[in-house]
Protein backbone atom coordinates (compact mmCIF):
# COMPACT_ATOMS: atom_id res chain seq x y z
CA UNK A 1 0.00 0.00 0.00
CA UNK A 2 1.55 3.35 -1.51
CA UNK A 3 0.09 5.08 2.00
CA UNK A 4 2.26 2.99 4.21
CA UNK A 5 4.89 4.40 2.25
CA UNK A 6 4.34 7.91 2.43
CA UNK A 7 3.82 6.97 6.39
CA UNK A 8 7.58 5.32 6.00
CA UNK A 9 8.63 8.72 4.09
CA UNK A 10 7.71 10.46 7.05
CA UNK A 11 9.48 8.65 9.79
CA UNK A 12 12.92 7.81 7.55
CA UNK A 13 13.01 11.24 6.65
CA UNK A 14 13.63 11.80 10.06
CA UNK A 15 15.98 9.18 10.66
CA UNK A 16 17.73 9.67 7.18
CA UNK A 17 21.12 9.95 8.80
CA UNK A 18 20.69 6.41 10.39
CA UNK A 19 23.64 4.50 9.48
CA UNK A 20 21.46 0.95 8.96
CA UNK A 21 20.36 2.94 5.60
CA UNK A 22 22.57 3.44 2.48
CA UNK A 23 21.61 6.86 1.26
CA UNK A 24 21.16 6.64 -2.49
CA UNK A 25 22.69 9.21 -4.68
CA UNK A 26 21.00 12.30 -6.74
CA UNK A 27 21.27 10.73 -9.68
CA UNK A 28 19.34 7.68 -8.64
CA UNK A 29 16.60 10.08 -7.73
CA UNK A 30 16.52 11.88 -10.51
CA UNK A 31 16.11 8.54 -12.71
CA UNK A 32 13.25 7.67 -9.87
CA UNK A 33 11.21 11.14 -9.86
CA UNK A 34 11.44 10.74 -14.32
CA UNK A 35 10.06 7.41 -14.02
CA UNK A 36 7.38 8.44 -11.62
CA UNK A 37 6.83 11.21 -13.77
CA UNK A 38 6.41 8.93 -16.80
CA UNK A 39 3.85 6.84 -15.17
CA UNK A 40 1.70 9.90 -14.05
CA UNK A 41 1.64 10.76 -17.65
CA UNK A 42 0.44 7.49 -18.88
CA UNK A 43 -2.19 7.24 -15.88
CA UNK A 44 -3.98 10.34 -16.72
CA UNK A 45 -3.69 10.09 -20.78
CA UNK A 46 -4.81 6.36 -20.04
CA UNK A 47 -7.29 6.71 -18.29
CA UNK A 48 -8.88 10.32 -19.08
CA UNK A 49 -9.17 8.42 -23.01
CA UNK A 50 -11.06 5.39 -21.87
CA UNK A 51 -13.45 7.85 -19.98
CA UNK A 52 -13.90 9.46 -22.58
CA UNK A 53 -14.10 6.64 -25.33
CA UNK A 54 -16.49 5.26 -22.56
CA UNK A 55 -18.94 8.91 -22.77
CA UNK A 56 -18.54 9.42 -26.24
CA UNK A 57 -18.98 5.67 -27.68
CA UNK A 58 -22.72 3.73 -27.46
CA UNK A 59 -20.75 0.67 -28.41
CA UNK A 60 -18.44 0.63 -25.12
CA UNK A 61 -21.90 1.42 -22.77
CA UNK A 62 -22.25 -1.95 -21.91
CA UNK A 63 -22.91 -3.72 -18.08
CA UNK A 64 -19.95 -5.70 -18.24
CA UNK A 65 -17.57 -2.59 -18.88
CA UNK A 66 -18.98 -0.78 -15.98
CA UNK A 67 -16.68 -2.31 -13.43
CA UNK A 68 -13.81 -1.14 -15.84
CA UNK A 69 -15.01 2.03 -16.06
CA UNK A 70 -15.09 2.87 -12.29
CA UNK A 71 -12.06 1.53 -12.63
CA UNK A 72 -10.56 3.56 -14.71
CA UNK A 73 -11.77 6.20 -12.40
CA UNK A 74 -10.44 4.95 -9.18
CA UNK A 75 -6.93 5.14 -11.51
CA UNK A 76 -7.02 8.68 -12.99
CA UNK A 77 -7.97 9.92 -9.20
CA UNK A 78 -4.80 7.57 -8.15
CA UNK A 79 -2.75 9.34 -10.72
CA UNK A 80 -3.40 13.15 -10.52
CA UNK A 81 -3.70 13.70 -6.62
CA UNK A 82 -2.09 10.97 -5.09
CA UNK A 83 1.18 10.25 -7.38
CA UNK A 84 1.95 14.35 -7.48
CA UNK A 85 2.52 13.80 -3.64
CA UNK A 86 4.32 10.98 -4.02
CA UNK A 87 6.70 12.32 -6.57
CA UNK A 88 7.39 15.74 -3.87
CA UNK A 89 8.09 12.99 -1.40
CA UNK A 90 10.80 10.97 -3.40
CA UNK A 91 12.69 14.20 -4.46
CA UNK A 92 12.30 15.57 -1.05
CA UNK A 93 14.37 12.53 0.66
CA UNK A 94 16.83 12.14 -2.22
CA UNK A 95 17.51 16.05 -1.74
CA UNK A 96 16.68 17.21 -5.32
CA UNK A 97 14.52 20.01 -3.89
CA UNK A 98 14.10 21.48 -0.30
CA UNK A 99 10.14 21.87 1.69
CA UNK A 100 8.93 21.17 4.41
CA UNK A 101 7.02 17.99 5.65
CA UNK A 102 3.84 18.60 8.08
CA UNK A 103 1.68 16.06 9.72
CA UNK A 104 -1.73 17.60 7.94
CA UNK A 105 0.33 16.67 4.65
CA UNK A 106 1.03 13.44 5.91
CA UNK A 107 -2.28 12.84 6.78
CA UNK A 108 -4.13 14.00 3.80
CA UNK A 109 -1.23 12.03 1.00
CA UNK A 110 -1.69 8.37 3.32
CA UNK A 111 -5.86 8.93 3.46
CA UNK A 112 -6.20 10.19 -0.21
CA UNK A 113 -3.34 7.68 -1.34
CA UNK A 114 -5.19 4.66 0.55
CA UNK A 115 -8.72 5.33 -0.62
CA UNK A 116 -7.84 5.87 -4.18
CA UNK A 117 -5.57 2.55 -4.51
CA UNK A 118 -8.44 0.73 -2.36
CA UNK A 119 -10.80 2.14 -4.63
CA UNK A 120 -8.70 0.33 -7.68
CA UNK A 121 -8.07 -3.28 -5.75
CA UNK A 122 -11.89 -3.89 -4.51
CA UNK A 123 -12.77 -3.29 -8.00
CA UNK A 124 -10.31 -5.59 -9.31
CA UNK A 125 -12.23 -8.20 -7.05
CA UNK A 126 -15.21 -6.84 -7.99
CA UNK A 127 -14.36 -7.46 -11.83
CA UNK A 128 -13.29 -11.38 -11.11
CA UNK A 129 -16.23 -11.97 -9.18
CA UNK A 130 -18.73 -10.40 -12.26
CA UNK A 131 -16.74 -12.38 -14.69
CA UNK A 132 -16.77 -15.84 -12.31
CA UNK A 133 -21.07 -14.93 -12.39
CA UNK A 134 -21.10 -14.30 -15.86
CA UNK A 135 -19.14 -17.74 -16.69
CA UNK A 136 -20.54 -20.10 -14.34
CA UNK A 137 -24.32 -18.31 -14.77
CA UNK A 138 -24.74 -17.01 -17.79
CA UNK A 139 -28.41 -17.13 -17.82
CA UNK A 140 -29.12 -15.51 -14.64
CA UNK A 141 -26.20 -13.16 -15.40
CA UNK A 142 -27.84 -11.48 -18.60
CA UNK A 143 -31.35 -11.68 -16.93
CA UNK A 144 -30.44 -10.57 -12.99
CA UNK A 145 -27.85 -7.96 -13.65
CA UNK A 146 -29.69 -5.34 -14.55
CA UNK A 147 -28.57 -1.99 -14.90
CA UNK A 148 -29.63 -1.34 -11.35
CA UNK A 149 -27.47 -3.70 -9.69
CA UNK A 150 -24.46 -2.17 -11.59
CA UNK A 151 -25.27 0.60 -9.96
CA UNK A 152 -25.62 -1.27 -6.57
CA UNK A 153 -22.24 -2.93 -6.97
CA UNK A 154 -20.39 0.57 -7.77
CA UNK A 155 -21.88 1.93 -4.64
CA UNK A 156 -20.65 -0.66 -2.98
CA UNK A 157 -17.21 -0.28 -4.74
CA UNK A 158 -17.30 2.95 -2.88
CA UNK A 159 -18.40 2.01 0.23
CA UNK A 160 -15.83 -0.27 1.31
CA UNK A 161 -13.49 1.95 0.18
CA UNK A 162 -14.83 4.64 2.35
CA UNK A 163 -15.03 2.04 5.88
CA UNK A 164 -11.73 0.46 5.26
CA UNK A 165 -9.82 3.59 4.82
CA UNK A 166 -11.26 5.37 7.36
CA UNK A 167 -10.44 2.46 9.60
CA UNK A 168 -6.94 2.02 8.50
CA UNK A 169 -5.90 5.40 9.07
CA UNK A 170 -7.84 5.82 12.56
CA UNK A 171 -5.45 2.85 13.18
CA UNK A 172 -2.54 3.98 11.70
CA UNK A 173 -2.23 7.59 13.18
CA UNK A 174 -4.49 7.40 16.23
CA UNK A 175 -3.58 3.81 17.77
CA UNK A 176 -0.75 1.87 16.54
CA UNK A 177 1.00 1.49 13.14
CA UNK A 178 1.67 -2.09 13.54
CA UNK A 179 -1.85 -2.74 14.26
CA UNK A 180 -3.02 -1.16 11.45
CA UNK A 181 -0.36 -3.02 9.49
CA UNK A 182 -1.70 -6.57 10.80
CA UNK A 183 -5.42 -5.18 9.90
CA UNK A 184 -4.05 -4.52 6.38
CA UNK A 185 -2.93 -7.59 5.71
CA UNK A 186 -5.60 -9.44 6.93
CA UNK A 187 -7.37 -7.41 4.52
CA UNK A 188 -5.07 -7.79 1.32
CA UNK A 189 -5.22 -11.54 1.90
CA UNK A 190 -9.14 -11.39 1.94
CA UNK A 191 -9.11 -9.23 -1.49
CA UNK A 192 -6.38 -11.45 -2.75
CA UNK A 193 -7.86 -15.11 -1.97
CA UNK A 194 -11.21 -13.49 -3.77
CA UNK A 195 -9.16 -12.44 -6.88
CA UNK A 196 -7.38 -15.59 -7.27
CA UNK A 197 -9.93 -17.96 -6.49
CA UNK A 198 -12.42 -16.40 -9.18
CA UNK A 199 -9.42 -16.53 -11.31
CA UNK A 200 -8.54 -19.90 -11.38
CA UNK A 201 -12.52 -21.28 -11.23
CA UNK A 202 -12.43 -19.19 -14.53
CA UNK A 203 -9.40 -20.69 -15.98
CA UNK A 204 -10.82 -23.89 -14.98
CA UNK A 205 -14.09 -23.09 -16.98
CA UNK A 206 -12.43 -21.75 -20.24
CA UNK A 207 -9.99 -24.84 -20.37
CA UNK A 208 -12.71 -27.61 -20.65
CA UNK A 209 -14.80 -25.11 -22.87
CA UNK A 210 -18.23 -26.06 -21.72
CA UNK A 211 -19.20 -22.39 -21.40
CA UNK A 212 -23.66 -23.03 -21.41
CA UNK A 213 -24.95 -20.77 -24.46
CA UNK A 214 -26.78 -20.80 -27.01
CA UNK A 215 -25.15 -18.30 -29.23
CA UNK A 216 -21.57 -19.23 -30.26
CA UNK A 217 -21.02 -15.37 -31.50
CA UNK A 218 -21.61 -14.12 -27.71
CA UNK A 219 -19.96 -17.13 -26.36
CA UNK A 220 -16.97 -16.25 -28.14
CA UNK A 221 -17.56 -12.46 -27.49
CA UNK A 222 -18.10 -13.45 -23.38
CA UNK A 223 -14.98 -15.68 -23.96
CA UNK A 224 -12.88 -13.30 -24.81
CA UNK A 225 -13.91 -9.99 -23.06
CA UNK A 226 -13.35 -12.44 -19.02
CA UNK A 227 -9.66 -13.76 -20.45
CA UNK A 228 -9.43 -9.36 -20.80
CA UNK A 229 -10.62 -8.85 -17.07
CA UNK A 230 -8.87 -12.02 -16.00
CA UNK A 231 -5.81 -10.32 -17.46
CA UNK A 232 -6.36 -6.68 -15.95
CA UNK A 233 -7.22 -8.46 -12.24
CA UNK A 234 -3.74 -10.51 -12.43
CA UNK A 235 -2.13 -7.23 -13.71
CA UNK A 236 -3.21 -5.93 -10.52
CA UNK A 237 -2.61 -8.91 -8.21
CA UNK A 238 1.21 -8.86 -9.86
CA UNK A 239 1.93 -4.99 -9.51
CA UNK A 240 0.30 -5.05 -5.47
CA UNK A 241 2.52 -8.42 -4.28
CA UNK A 242 5.94 -6.33 -3.80
CA UNK A 243 4.85 -3.69 -2.34
CA UNK A 244 2.98 -5.92 -0.27
CA UNK A 245 6.04 -7.90 0.30
CA UNK A 246 7.93 -5.24 1.20
CA UNK A 247 5.44 -3.50 3.73
CA UNK A 248 5.31 -6.67 5.66
CA UNK A 249 9.07 -6.81 6.15
CA UNK A 250 9.56 -3.56 6.65
CA UNK A 251 7.14 -2.89 9.31
CA UNK A 252 6.40 -6.25 11.00
CA UNK A 253 9.76 -7.72 11.06
CA UNK A 254 11.66 -4.72 10.77
CA UNK A 255 13.75 -5.45 7.59
CA UNK A 256 16.00 -2.71 6.80
CA UNK A 257 15.21 -2.33 2.89
CA UNK A 258 17.45 0.34 0.79
CA UNK A 259 15.38 3.76 -0.37
CA UNK A 260 15.63 2.42 -4.00
CA UNK A 261 14.32 -1.14 -3.91
CA UNK A 262 11.40 0.32 -2.01
CA UNK A 263 10.94 3.51 -4.55
CA UNK A 264 11.33 0.53 -7.56
CA UNK A 265 8.58 -1.77 -6.18
CA UNK A 266 6.36 1.60 -5.69
CA UNK A 267 6.69 2.04 -9.46
CA UNK A 268 5.43 -1.17 -9.88
CA UNK A 269 2.46 -0.86 -7.79
CA UNK A 270 1.49 2.33 -9.68
CA UNK A 271 2.26 1.24 -13.06
CA UNK A 272 -0.51 -0.93 -12.97
CA UNK A 273 -3.20 2.10 -13.23
CA UNK A 274 -1.96 2.88 -16.86
CA UNK A 275 -1.39 -0.66 -17.66
CA UNK A 276 -4.98 -1.19 -17.57
CA UNK A 277 -5.72 1.41 -20.59
CA UNK A 278 -3.32 -0.81 -22.96
CA UNK A 279 -4.47 -4.20 -22.45
CA UNK A 280 -8.37 -2.95 -23.10
CA UNK A 281 -6.78 -1.50 -26.40
CA UNK A 282 -4.81 -4.88 -27.11
CA UNK A 283 -8.07 -6.81 -26.11
CA UNK A 284 -11.30 -5.31 -26.35
CA UNK A 285 -12.24 -4.70 -30.18
CA UNK A 286 -14.97 -2.21 -29.55
CA UNK A 287 -12.44 0.07 -27.51
CA UNK A 288 -10.14 -0.21 -30.15
CA UNK A 289 -12.85 0.49 -32.99
CA UNK A 290 -13.72 3.37 -31.14
CA UNK A 291 -10.03 4.91 -30.68
CA UNK A 292 -9.57 4.55 -34.21
CA UNK A 293 -12.82 6.35 -35.09
CA UNK A 294 -11.79 9.56 -32.67
CA UNK A 295 -8.08 9.29 -34.58
CA UNK A 296 -9.99 9.62 -37.60
CA UNK A 297 -12.65 12.40 -37.24
CA UNK A 298 -10.51 15.42 -37.90
CA UNK A 299 -11.61 18.66 -38.86
CA UNK A 300 -11.41 19.69 -42.62
CA UNK A 301 -9.76 23.05 -42.60
CA UNK A 302 -11.13 26.00 -44.22
CA UNK A 303 -8.85 25.98 -47.24
CA UNK A 304 -9.88 22.11 -47.86
CA UNK A 305 -13.44 23.53 -48.15
CA UNK A 306 -13.19 25.98 -50.18
CA UNK A 307 -11.12 24.18 -52.63
CA UNK A 308 -14.30 21.33 -52.59
CA UNK A 309 -16.86 23.94 -53.07
CA UNK A 310 -14.51 25.47 -55.59
CA UNK A 311 -14.38 22.10 -57.31
CA UNK A 312 -17.98 21.56 -56.94
CA UNK A 313 -18.95 25.05 -58.56
CA UNK A 314 -16.59 24.09 -61.71
CA UNK A 315 -17.94 20.60 -62.24
CA UNK A 316 -21.72 21.79 -61.59
CA UNK A 317 -21.15 24.18 -64.15
CA UNK A 318 -19.60 21.92 -66.86
CA UNK A 319 -22.33 19.47 -65.92
CA UNK A 320 -24.77 22.19 -67.28
CA UNK A 321 -23.10 22.89 -70.15
CA UNK A 322 -22.71 19.32 -71.37
CA UNK A 323 -26.79 19.28 -71.00
CA UNK A 324 -27.08 22.48 -73.11
CA UNK A 325 -24.98 21.09 -75.62
CA UNK A 326 -27.00 17.79 -76.02
CA UNK A 327 -30.04 19.48 -75.95
CA UNK A 328 -28.92 22.03 -79.03
CA UNK A 329 -27.90 18.68 -80.76
CA UNK A 330 -30.95 17.19 -80.15
CA UNK A 331 -33.00 19.99 -81.34
CA UNK A 332 -30.51 20.18 -84.82
CA UNK A 333 -31.10 16.70 -85.19
CA UNK A 334 -35.19 17.10 -84.83
CA UNK A 335 -35.27 19.99 -87.46
CA UNK A 336 -33.43 18.37 -89.35
CA UNK A 337 -35.72 14.93 -89.46
CA UNK A 338 -38.77 17.34 -90.01
CA UNK A 339 -37.61 18.90 -93.15
CA UNK A 340 -36.74 15.73 -94.60
CA UNK A 341 -39.85 14.58 -94.07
Amino acid sequence: MNSTAAASTTCTSENATDSSRIVPSKAEGIALCTAFMLTFAFIVVGNLLTIVLFAVNRSLRKRSLFLVINMACADLMLGTVSLPIYIYIVGKNFQLWRGGWSISLSIFYTTVDCFFLQASLISAAFVSGERFYAIYFPFKHRTALSMQAYRIIIFTVWALTLVITALWTTLYFLISYKLAIYVWMLYILIVLFIICGCNIGIWRKLRHGNIASQQQNRDSQNKRLTKTLMLVSILSLLSSLPLIIFNCLIFVYDVQIPYTFYYLVNVINYSNSFANPVVYALRIPEFREALNLCCRRRPAAPNTLRRRKKTFDVAQVTDLRTIRTDTSQLAFEQENLESKL
